[in-house]
């Protein structure tokens, strides 16, 4: 099991979280299928490598 320490002492950016886990080896189909899990309301992921 790996594990990461957020220091947010000024908040932080979710799209610019996700995207530094996915390039820090994250699997986007995992991250699609767990968060499908979740009762959330409209929301939009997509990959795209810049």
């Amino acid at each position: 099991m790996k594990a990461a320490y957020l220091d947010c002492f000024s908040g932080i950016s979710g799209d610019m979280l996700l995207g530094a886990l996915v390039d820090a080896g994250l699997d986007f189909n995992l991250l699609q299928r767990d968060l499908a899990g979740l009762d959330l309301d409209e929301y939009e992921l997509y990959e795209q490598k810049v």
